[in-house]
């Protein structure tokens, strides 16, 4: 689960954390938190040195207090960006 993650994030400790999801573990805490969270499709991002739940499945996500630097934190990641341009 990432809800160390997201609480670190909620707590101020840092301003965004990366976390894996699997059947919800980015969405479910971000929610909680009142966090930003992003779960990109699979293969997206790299699992490398990730510890595998369920290699089908997992995959690396981003937790942020706002959409601008989730926004931010996935170009970084070389996540592709959405909707018209």
């Amino acid at each position: 689960s990432s809800s160390g993650a997201a609480a670190s994030v909620a707590s101020g400790e840092c301003d965004f954390a990366l976390g894996t999801d699997t059947g919800g573990s980015i969405r479910v805490p971000a929610s909680w938190c009142h966090l930003w969270g992003l779960r990109p499709s699979w293969g997206l991002v790299s699992l490398a040195g990730v510890v595998p739940n369920a290699p089908s499945l997992d995959t690396v996500g981003v937790l942020a207090r706002n959409g601008a630097l989730l926004g931010t934190v996935a170009s970084a990641l070389g996540l592709p960006r959405g909707g018209a341009e």
